[in-house]
């Protein structure tokens, strides 16, 4: 005997609905983020003293530094949109590894701590007395925990990275992972071994790695919004 159909189950519908405007949310925040995180694009403009093959792009933030508190807030925003999104996306997302957004909270909660609270003190690359007093120990120690927030922040992102990389499907997708993960690593590779030799480029490898850290923010929104996979037709 059949048994009479069924409508699903409102609370059901209301939960699909809820999620997928989650969904959108997180990717729209991550999108920000993206954004927000690029803005070294304006030191040209803002800050053009420092210069760019040597300079760390967090001096820019520096407290002593013009236009600082611009800079500091693209980073407290970038930090505050990526920590809604993981933590959204780790209540609806199911497809993904939950690395990928234990990650993405990890670099949003250290990079809002590192716009908001461990900017650097000066800039030591333009700076003779502030690079004495680094080397010396002297600066506060928000200065010095900056170092270990920015770490944190971009082993957060490589984390995330990697948990969605494995899940990727179709070649548009895997091309663009690709991609997002050879300019990340190179640019993290430079830039750890420019801190030794600054000379070689410290400041462009910094650029580098932090254009794979907006580029990872454009990809997770994607994941974020359609899933690993290429779109269906409809």
């Amino acid at each position: 005997m059949n048994r009479p159909h069924r409508d699903p189950d409102p609370a059901a519908r209301r939960g699909g609905g809820g999620h997928r405007i989650a969904r959108t949310g997180a990717a729209v925040a991550l999108v920000v983020a993206a954004v927000c995180y690029a803005s070294w694009l304006l030191a040209p403009v803002l800050n053009p003293g420092l210069r760019p093959v040597q300079s760390y792009l967090s001096e820019l933030a520096a407290r002593d530094q013009p236009y600082h508190l611009v800079f500091q807030l693209g980073d407290v925003t970038t930090g505050l949109c990526a920590t809604a999104a993981g933590l959204l996306l780790a209540r609806v997302v199911r497809e993904v590894p939950r690395p990928a957004w234990w990650g993405l909270l990890v670099f949003g909660v250290a990079t809002a701590v590192d716009g908001g609270y461990t900017s650097m003190d000066c800039a030591p690359s333009i700076d003779d007395r502030c690079a004495r007093l680094e080397e010396a120990g002297e600066l506060s120690w928000r200065h010095q925990a900056h170092t270990v927030t920015s770490s944190v922040a971009v082993a957060g992102a490589l984390l995330s990275l990697v948990a969605v990389l494995a899940v990727l499907r179709g070649p548009v997708r895997r091309r663009a992972g690709l991609v997002v993960a050879v300019v990340l690593a190179v640019g993290t590779v430079g830039t750890l071994v420019a801190t030794l030799h600054p000379e070689w480029g410290l400041g462009l490898w910094q650029r580098v790695q932090l254009t794979g850290l907006s580029g990872w923010l454009l990809l997770t929104a994607a994941v974020a919004r359609r899933g690993p996979g290429p779109e269906r037709p409809r």
